[in-house]
């Protein structure tokens, strides 16, 4: 099924300018010397000038977003929890030098102190972003639906295992007869005859299902449901689904993950929510940009909704292909 995409922050983490000093437009600083040699010095400036202003303006800017948010909602976030969920991890590697070579591996000269602020960062934006967008729960209430369901292949590119569409749609119509005769028999025959590998040892359960998570077939199917209902036999992009809508209401954890889900739907619709209070928090830190080519490639590449999409794509294609 369709899955929901992690909201794509504008830039990632790097700290490779803090050390580079500033950038060439408006100074004639030629940057402190990084490297000596007989055929000529390198400074941070010659580093700055390589690396050219979009990757400068990405770097600065999330080093000045991180710093915002820590002092924003450091407060409000237990460090120390966190610091204390990573050394469970590092436990769980076998000690802090296994730890660290899966780190290396992950990500070469990442240090443990690094991944631990990451951890925190995180939190601080997942804070911003609770800020950013309100979702209450009648919203979420209104916008999700329990269900499970039988999947049956078709054979494409992407489902090799599947059948033929015939072939498909006459077993789906069989099974569809056998759950008619007796509906008891559904999480039975989802468990038995599901083609679809992330649910069928779960009874064919997809959960708590949000509006715009699925196939717009399946979704339509699944809405249109009253509790214990089972639905007709409904083709999807993915093939044959039977579909029953489950009673329940989400427990405070299952809500406040479908509230993050939502969120992120909301920003991948809407991306100029998330740039207006990017602005927003900027404004309020008085934050002003000293180079006038790196604030240009802020607001151009960052601050900038045909951006923010564009880079939602790149990695929605990226996950696909992974």
């Amino acid at each position: 099924m369709k899955s929901i995409k992690k909201i794509v922050l504008p830039i990632t983490l790097s700290a490779s300018v803090l050390t580079l000093g500033a950038c060439g437009n408006g100074s004639d600083n030629s940057g402190e010397t990084l490297v000596e040699t007989k055929a000529g010095n390198v400074t941070s400036q010659d580093v700055l000038d390589k690396m050219g202003n979009n990757e400068v303006a990405q770097n600065a800017f999330q080093i000045v977003l991180n710093k915002v948010l820590k002092d924003k909602y450091e407060d409000k976030v237990d460090t120390k929890k966190l610091d204390e969920q990573v050394d469970k991890q590092i436990e769980q590697y076998g000690g802090k030098k296994k730890f660290e070579e899966a780190l290396q591996q992950e990500k070469p000269g990442a240090t443990l102190e690094d991944f631990k602020e990451s951890q925190k960062t995180s939190k601080f934006q997942e804070e911003f972003i609770n800020d950013a967008v309100n979702v209450s729960d009648k919203e979420i209430d209104k916008n999700t639906k329990k269900g499970s369901h039988i999947l049956i292949k078709v054979k494409s590119e992407d489902s090799k295992d599947g059948l033929s569409d015939k072939a498909a749609k006459k077993k789906a119509d069989e099974l569809l007869a056998q759950i008619k005769k007796n509906p008891d028999d559904f999480d039975k025959i989802a468990k038995k005859e599901s083609q679809d590998e992330g649910t069928k040892d779960k009874n064919g359960s997809l959960g708590f299902v949000l509006k715009g998570q699925m196939d717009e077939s399946f979704e339509k199917a699944l809405f249109d449901l009253k509790d214990d209902e089972i639905s007709d036999v409904v083709k999807s992009q993915y093939g044959y689904h039977i579909i029953r809508a489950d009673k329940g209401e989400a427990s405070k954890k299952e809500k406040d993950s479908l509230k993050e889900q939502y969120r992120q739907m909301k920003i991948q619709k809407e991306p100029k929510i998330i740039i207006n209070a990017y602005k927003k928090l900027l404004d309020e830190y008085k934050v002003d940009y000293k180079d006038k080519d790196i604030k240009k490639a802020i607001e151009d590449n960052i601050l900038n909704e045909k951006a923010l999409q564009q880079q939602q794509m790149q990695a929605a294609q990226q996950q696909s292909a992974s």
